[in-house]
């Protein structure tokens, strides 16, 4: 597991709401499923804006949007980088 330590704790990706923008802290999966979210450029570290969390999740990464399932949101471990969500 790749983890970056912080203060706050963390939360799957999926508990967030749109228009959160949150800082990858682990993944917890295994080597497939995180070779398919590296290509996508999520890693820890990674900032990700939430454009909406309805059924499948869509994220915003840099310049590039995509399409998460639930679960795959859930092995996803972030916090919030602004106030708004303590």
């Amino acid at each position: 597991m790749n983890i970056i330590p912080d203060t706050k704790k963390p939360r799957p990706l999926s508990c967030y709401k749109e228009g959160v923008s949150v800082r990858v802290i682990s993944l917890d999966g295994g080597r497939c499923f995180c070779g398919r979210l590296l290509s996508m450029g999520i890693i820890p570290g990674t900032i990700i804006n939430i454009l909406s969390n309805y059924g499948r999740m869509t994220i915003r990464i840099r310049s590039s949007e995509y399409a998460l399932g639930k679960e795959m949101a859930k092995n996803i471990l972030a916090i919030p980088i602004c106030g708004c969500c303590d």
